[in-house]
């Protein structure tokens, strides 16, 4: 369903980022230490044995019944869950949000034509994307490989790393939204607040349902998240962590 056109160009602009991506980071191998392919999904290493790692000053920016229904879900977890501290948040942030932008202007010339059906909102994201630059990406990808050092360093420590899968409760789609679109810059960017370490860094992450929050009755979710090819541990603690949690009530009526 792709124009060849469109793929041809798609292709030859990812192989350019590529090429000079490739000059401004370690060697490769880093990026998947203790590369096991193919990824088993048998986890050596049972639950009880498993180590816990949280950041509490990240996720205390949580909304309280998102909080409340997390630190519930920790008391599940056998064993200490040691405070890991994360350096560079903001810029490693700005880093995923800057990349984005970039890849993004990449395509814009191919739906120049298109320009007359976007709303004023998309546009203006779109204006947004022609501004960044080259510079900006690489820079970008220097810090991506600043996070990569990091959570390394973390995985020498955990085995898995867990925070809310986002820190407020859903919120409610505007009726206009469903008809016209919608651009929430603030939610969206609240919304990504855990998410997006696991895909700056390339770390596998589940997320599982904790619960519903005591007032509201709307889900709270949790993200765990592991090291690289180390899918087999996620499956191993989601699975245990769903069979402890208590069936929840659902009081939220839409």
């Amino acid at each position: 369903g792709i124009n060849a056109e469109y793929g041809k160009q798609w292709y030859q602009r990812r192989v350019r980022v590529t090429a000079l991506i490739s000059h401004s980071v370690p060697n490769p191998r880093f990026f998947a230490p203790g590369i096991r392919n193919p990824v088993s999904l048998h986890c050596p290493i049972p639950f009880k044995e498993l180590r816990f790692g949280t950041y509490h000053k990240y996720v205390s920016y949580s909304e309280e019944a998102v909080s409340s229904v997390f630190q519930q879900l920790l008391t599940l977890i056998p064993g200490e869950i040691k405070d890991v501290p994360i350096g560079h948040l903001y810029l490693s942030k700005m880093a995923h949000m800057n990349t984005i932008l970039v890849e993004t202007a990449q395509d814009m010339e191919l739906w120049r034509e298109q320009s007359e059906t976007l709303t004023p909102q998309t546009k203006m994201v779109y204006s947004i994307c022609t501004r960044s630059s080259l510079r900006q990406y690489m820079q970008s990808a220097a810090q991506k490989t600043r996070a990569i050092k990091i959570f390394k360093s973390i995985f020498d420590q955990i085995d898995i790393f867990i925070t809310p899968t986002i820190p407020i409760l859903p919120k409610k789609i505007d009726e206009g939204a469903l008809a016209y679109g919608e651009l929430d810059e603030f939610n969206l960017t609240l919304t990504m607040w855990f998410v997006y370490l696991a895909n700056l860094c390339g770390l596998p992450a589940v997320t599982i349902n904790a619960g519903y929050s005591e007032k509201e009755g709307l889900p709270v979710g949790v993200q765990l998240m592991g090291p690289w090819w180390r899918e087999d541990m996620l499956f191993e603690a989601a699975a245990a962590l769903e069979q402890q949690l208590k069936e929840p009530k659902r009081q939220y009526k839409p």
